[in-house]
Order: structure tokens, then C-alpha cells, then sequence
């Protein structure tokens, strides 16, 4: 029995490995790229016989990135890092210093400003290692020359391999990633409607939604800094005539604006309602998140397909009859008996409810923008 119970749980883990891999295609192709890179970048760094050849293959895989964008910009970015740092290690060579601690101060002063240019630029966090190989490599008196030209050489070779291994094996475009992390934001953004509005009510777990809430808003803040960085690849992939949509600016300005909406929200719904209130927007609440979230997930939806979204008139008809419904309440001399955050509130989110009734439409138009060539390809 004991031994049946662990081929069943051994078993049981295997199918489970089985399916997580089963279900990350683009994991797998993603795999597949690496060791396509790195087997042509080791196979030509020892035919080339090249004496440090392990750099080519090291950059060929380090340039593999998630997307064709992504690979352009790790190859230029090593490959002008490698060029600086090459350059300041042959300086440093061309200085007469006489004892180990003249040496020593030779390859501080050079790497110095290496190091404030790897600060202040990501693109050169490499210069101060390659001018390091760069001078401890050398052999006898030489400046190293040869040394500096073969490491540009080799570096310039892996991201080639790189390049060209994203561009031709299973080759993933940033529109598929942008596509996705779009649809990921308005997915996140549905789940925080709810919870944002679930805090109105007195009866809520006050400490659960506070937690719910930051753990939406940190992962919200990732995925779009994830769209946006996808934004950046798609435009070097346009420059690079690889894609047929570049300008993703407009697009990410009306998420980012949209995003803001939901902040709005979250500061009108600090303060829960009282139950008068609550009796008398109910109804009308209850139509602009239906509406809200349907509108939500059609749109995450349409943006990882690239499709056209849904039209968003059944939400603009549900925020205007909020607004009816909320203007006859300033009205009311009930508004005089609530305290100050409670009014306050109800005028923050009318607001926001306005900029959304505004932003939803225009984002809308942004994502139809972004698949007529899918549409039209």
C-alpha cells in the first residue's frame, strides 16, 4: 500500500508538472529560442576558435528576450556598453604606471567614470566589467588592442545570434505582449471596481479590503509597467519595419488616465455610506458596476484578441442615471445631516464617475486603433 501511495502521489505531481508546462506556450517557446541560441553561438564560437568564445554564447542567450523589441535592446545595449568599457580598458593600458599600486590607481580612475555611466544608464552597466577583462587579460607590455577588439568582436557576434534566432525561431512580437498586459490591466482594475465599492458598506471586513485593495493597487502599478515597457519594444520593433503598429503612446496615456479614475473612486469610497444613502443610490450603484464590470472584462478581452471592443453605452446610460439620481440627493436636506466624509465622498465620486463616463469611450477608441492591422493584416 505504501509503496502504491507513492507511485500514485509521484504520479499525481508528474501530470501536474506535465500540465504547467502544457499550458506556458509561451515559456516553451521562449525555451526553444534559448537553446537554439546557444547552441549556433557554441557551435561558432569553437569553429571561429575563438579564445574567450564563451562571451558570444553568454550574450546570445543573455540577448533573448521575451519579445523581438526586447532583443533589439539588450543587443544594443550590450554591445555599446562592451564598445565603451573596451575602450576605457585600452586607455588604461596606454598609461605608464610603474608598481603595483600605480596600477591599481590607473584602473580606478578609468573605472570611475564607467561606473557614473552605468548609473546613470542602464546601457553601460557592462563598460566597467569589460574594461576590468580588458586590462587584467592582457599579456606582457601590449595595450591590449587586439584584446579589446576581440571582445567587441565576440559581443557583437552573440547579439547577432540573438537577433537573428528571435527574428526567425517561434518569433514573439511586443504587440502580443503589449496585447496581453493591456488585457491584464482592465482584468485587475475589474477586480478592484468590487472591492472598491464593496467598501461602502458598513457590514464589510474593513481590514480584508484594505489588504485586497494594496494587493490590487502594487500588482495594477507591475502590469502597467509591464504595458509600458511592451509599448517601448513595439516602437523599436516599428522602427526596425519589424511590426505594423508603432504608436502605442495614445493608448497607454488613456490606461494610465483610466487608472486614475479607480484612484479617484478609492478615495471616495473610504468612508463607508450610511444606510440612508445606501437606500437611495443602491439601485443606481448597482447598474454602473454591472455595467462597469461587464464592460471591463469585454475590454480585456477584446485587447488580448485584438479586437474591436465593446460599445460602452449601457455604462455611459447607468453613470448618467447615477448622476440623476445623485444630483437629487445634493438636493435633499438629508445632504445637511451627513457628516463631512460622507459628502465629500459622494462629490469625489460623482467626479470620478464623470471622468470615467469620458475616459471609457476614448480608451475604447484607443484599443480599436490598436487592432484594425490585426484586423486588417
Amino acid at each position: 500500500m505504501g509503496g502504491n501511495g507513492f507511485i500514485s502521489t509521484m504520479r499525481a505531481r508528474a501530470g501536474a508538472a506535465w500540465r504547467f508546462v502544457a499550458s506556458r506556450r509561451a515559456e516553451q517557446r521562449f525555451a526553444i529560442r534559448v537553446m537554439v541560441a546557444s547552441f549556433l553561438s557554441f557551435m561558432l564560437a569553437r569553429t571561429l576558435g575563438l579564445p574567450q568564445g564563451y562571451w558570444v554564447m553568454l550574450t546570445a542567450v543573455i540577448v533573448m528576450q521575451s519579445n523581438i523589441g526586447s532583443s533589439l535592446k539588450a543587443a544594443s545595449d550590450r554591445l555599446t556598453g562592451t564598445v565603451v568599457g573596451a575602450l576605457g580598458g585600452f586607455l588604461a593600458t596606454l598609461v605608464a604606471a610603474n608598481g603595483l599600486v600605480a596600477e591599481g590607481l590607473v584602473i580606478a580612475l578609468v573605472l570611475g567614470p564607467l561606473a557614473f555611466l552605468s548609473a546613470a544608464n542602464p546601457k553601460f552597466k557592462i563598460a566597467p566589467i569589460t574594461a576590468i577583462i580588458v586590462v587584467l587579460s592582457r599579456t606582457g607590455n601590449d595595450p591590449a588592442f587586439w584584446l579589446a577588439v576581440e571582445r567587441v568582436g565576440e559581443i557583437l557576434l552573440g547579439g547577432f545570434i540573438g537577433v537573428a534566432v528571435a527574428l526567425v525561431v517561434l518569433p514573439a512580437r511586443a504587440h502580443s505582449d503589449l496585447s496581453e498586459r493591456v488585457g491584464a490591466v482592465l482584468s485587475l482594475l475589474a477586480e478592484l471596481w468590487k472591492l472598491e465599492v464593496a467598501s461602502l458598506d458598513p457590514a464589510s471586513d474593513a481590514a480584508s479590503l484594505k489588504a485586497g485593495l494594496q494587493d490590487l493597487n502594487d500588482r495594477l502599478r507591475g502590469k502597467i509597467a509591464a504595458a509600458e515597457a511592451a509599448g517601448e519594444d513595439m516602437k523599436r520593433e516599428w522602427s526596425a519595419r519589424l511590426t505594423e503598429y508603432g504608436d502605442t503612446d495614445a493608448l497607454l496615456r488613456s490606461l494610465r488616465r483610466f487608472r486614475h479614475d479607480f484612484i479617484l473612486v478609492g478615495r471616495a469610497t473610504v468612508t463607508p455610506w450610511p444606510e440612508a444613502v445606501r437606500l437611495r443610490l443602491a439601485i443606481s450603484l448597482a447598474a454602473v458596476t454591472s455595467a462597469l464590470e461587464a464592460q471591463l472584462h469585454a475590454a480585456a478581452t477584446a485587447a488580448r484578441n485584438r479586437a474591436l471592443p465593446p460599445s460602452a453605452d449601457a455604462f455611459i446610460a447607468a453613470i448618467d442615471a447615477f448622476g440623476a439620481e445623485l444630483d437629487r440627493l445634493r438636493a435633499d436636506p438629508l445632504m445637511t445631516e451627513l457628516s463631512p466624509e460622507t459628502v465629500g465622498g459622494l462629490f469625489t465620486l460623482g467626479f470620478a464617475f464623470e471622468e470615467m463616463r469620458r475616459e471609457l469611450p476614448e480608451l475604447g477608441n484607443r484599443l480599436a486603433e490598436f487592432a484594425r492591422p490585426a484586423e486588417t493584416g
